[in-house]
């Protein structure tokens, strides 16, 4: 029960990021929301079949008129796709299944490389109220500009999603919404490439009793995460994989 409202709560955290762009409101279904929550929290089903949830998060002005959405997985709360004000889906490549009715897909992918050239251009995204507001109104006409459509998605990607799975990411975003100016810090990529492994080395630390699994060196070198201590000061959100996901995870976004 304590974790169901744990991961509840974070789901509503999303919620409250995307409704505090300026015009726009958010609209979700509290049970699928609580539900994405717990999946993303215990990971995917145990008999080995692919999390396919989705929760739809409409973007809706302040007349009532829904402007844009977005499909997040349930999993760990990556984007799957979103929808224009036409309502029209757009998918990343090998997500159209888990999106509702049809879609078109997107000629890029949905990792940082494929965004904005790579993880190390992220401090160069501005975050907070306005970045929010723009990124919206772009996903809402979905045509033209593709470059500036990858910056809105990478925009949403870091203020919806990173920002509940890192608590260093979260914290500058709350702290520069008004301003308009929040970045995510050089010094917290490490975090972002390595959330998962994190999570990883964190799960098999509390079966075991102690922290030191295979992955513990790297993450002491390049995130500066030397014991459980550090890596629950960064982690807010927790995905469940196995080894193999994990692996092929890092080798999609390499």
């Amino acid at each position: 029960m304590a974790k169901d409202r744990a991961s509840s709560s974070r789901v509503a955290l999303l919620l409250f990021f995307l409704a505090l762009a300026a015009s726009y409101t958010i609209h979700a279904d509290p049970a699928a929301a609580a539900a994405a929550a717990a999946a993303a929290q215990c990971g995917p089903p145990a008999d080995g079949g692919e999390a396919a949830a989705v929760v739809i998060i409409p973007l809706v002005n302040g007349e009532g008129n829904v402007e844009a959405a977005l499909a997040v997985q349930a999993h760990d709360l990556s984007l799957a796709g979103f929808s224009n004000r036409s309502g029209h889906w757009h998918a990343f490549p090998g997500h159209d299944h888990l999106l509702p009715g049809r879609s078109t897909p997107l000629p890029f992918g949905n990792t940082y490389r494929d965004l904005i050239g790579g993880l190390a251009n992220l401090p160069s995204l501005p975050l907070g109220r306005g970045p929010a507001a723009w990124a919206a109104s772009v996903l809402s006409s979905s045509a033209g500009d593709v470059e500036a459509l990858k910056r809105a998605l990478a925009t949403q990607t870091v203020m919806a999603i990173e920002a509940q799975r890192l608590r260093p990411v979260g914290k500058a975003v709350v702290e520069g919404w008004e301003s308009s100016d929040a970045r995510v810090a050089p010094e917290h990529l490490a975090y972002v490439e390595q959330w998962d492994t994190i999570c990883y080395e964190l799960i098999r630390a509390r079966r075991t009793g102690k922290w030191g699994g295979p992955f513990a060196e790297l993450l002491r070198e390049r995130a500066g995460i030397r014991g459980e201590e550090d890596a629950l000061a960064v982690v807010d959100l927790e995905v469940n994989r196995t080894l193999g996901e994990l692996l092929v995870a890092h080798a999609r976004s390499a």
